[in-house]
């Protein structure tokens, strides 16, 4: 079942980038979530363990993939900050990282999801809550209410529901809030998502 909810991209070729920033003391990512993006986060960590934050701006990909990356930034103790814009499984990402970076420019983009890949058949019945049980969990795990998850699924995957720092604190989502580096600096202000705990 696994194999039907990661299900291999149609293009061989990477659709994303991720540059090791040692002057910005951070990793860069950015394009979709594809096959192979957690293999390469994963080596960039191996070859810059010191570096303990992510920037990343993404319009989204697989659901999976995004939370085998979240899983290995936690392990590494690893920060994920948008500055930009992210989207659908970049969200998931980011929202299934226990350390999450917003600046007050962010925008964090939410929609029904759609499998690159359906399952076989009546087999579709089966994985289709499967897939969704996973990204809604990644949501929960920041703070997002299922009022929100909710509000997101009547979303069509052709849109987006674009949400500011202060729509996702006001829903109760988790995060700190930083002000964009002054002089290549990456050091977090003292402000933070005013979200309550859950």
């Amino acid at each position: 079942m696994l194999a039907i909810l990661g299900s291999p991209a149609i293009s061989s070729e990477p659709q994303f980038k991720i540059i090791t920033a040692e002057p910005l003391q951070q990793f860069m990512a950015f394009g979709r979530i594809t096959d192979g993006f957690e293999a390469e986060m994963r080596k960039a960590i191996a070859g810059s363990p010191n570096l303990k934050r992510v920037y990343i701006e993404s319009t989204g990909g697989k659901t999976l993939e995004a939370k085998r990356t979240a899983q290995l930034l936690n392990t590494h103790g690893i920060t994920i900050r948008v500055a930009g814009r992210c989207a659908s499984a970049c969200v998931a990402l980011w929202a299934a990282t226990d350390r999450r970076e917003l600046t007050a420019s962010a925008r964090l983009g939410l929609h029904a999801g759609i499998p690159i890949k359906k399952a076989p058949g009546a087999l579709e019945a089966v994985t289709s809550p499967v897939r969704q049980r996973l990204a809604d969990d990644m949501l929960r795990k920041a703070g997002f209410s299922d009022q929100l998850i909710l509000k997101a699924r009547q979303v069509p995957p052709n849109s987006i529901l674009w949400l500011t720092p202060t729509e996702l604190a006001s829903d109760g989502v988790r995060f700190t809030l930083t002000s964009p580096p002054p002089n290549n600096s990456s050091k977090p202000t003292p402000l933070r998502g005013v979200g309550k705990g859950r």
